[in-house]
């Protein structure tokens, strides 16, 4: 009887499938309305004012500008941090969906050893203020000192210092504008 042969496939033809990663993290922003967070969170272009670390984020090609609405799926963002010599570009991959008030992007290269990586972050409502939740999915990294483990310890490292900044901004905008009632109550009185 004459053996058939199968195909080869891509990448490997039969081989076991690259190891995923999933997990998710999450930090409370007690006192804070979802909908208050919300706009900071969605600032596709400004992770370098709410993420600890990222001292830049920059606006890759054209694409749509930041303030929320105007955000297409395809924008890219370069982010690095100076200090630990790491970055990464991302790319939007849908709108940022305001009622939801979720935002999904994908890491489309770094020199931090990702292969695919595509996270979700959500801004929840939840007692007493709000939650955010940073979910993601991607091929197991490869490089010195990583494991599942410790990717999700840097995840929640970052979503709770994006908590406590994001909570700072929404408080000094509360400030800012009870200052502006003031003055304006003064001028009227």
């Amino acid at each position: 009887m004459e053996e058939q042969q199968r195909p080869v496939q891509p990448g490997g033809g039969g081989a076991p499938p690259e190891e995923q990663w999933r997990g998710a993290v999450e930090a409370a922003l007690p006192g804070t309305p979802a909908s208050a967070a919300w706009p900071h969170v969605a600032s596709f272009y400004a992770a370098h004012r709410y993420l600890p670390g990222i001292d830049v984020c920059e606006r890759v090609g054209d694409g749509g500008e930041d303030g929320g609405l105007l955000l297409v799926p395809g924008c890219v963002r370069h982010v690095a941090s100076s200090a630990a010599g790491l970055w990464a570009r991302e790319e939007l991959l849908e709108a940022p969906d305001h009622a939801a008030r979720r935002l999904r992007y994908a890491v489309v290269d770094s020199n931090m050893g990702f292969g695919r990586y595509v996270a979700t972050l959500r801004v929840l409502d939840g007692g007493g203020g709000c939650r955010i939740a940073w979910a993601f999915e991607c091929d197991a990294v490869r490089g010195e000192g990583w494991s599942e483990a410790a990717l999700v310890a840097r995840l929640a490292a970052s979503v709770d210092g994006m908590a406590e900044r994001v909570q700072q901004a929404v408080a000094a905008e509360a400030e800012a504008r009870a200052g502006e009632e003031e003055e304006e109550d003064g001028v009227a009185g």
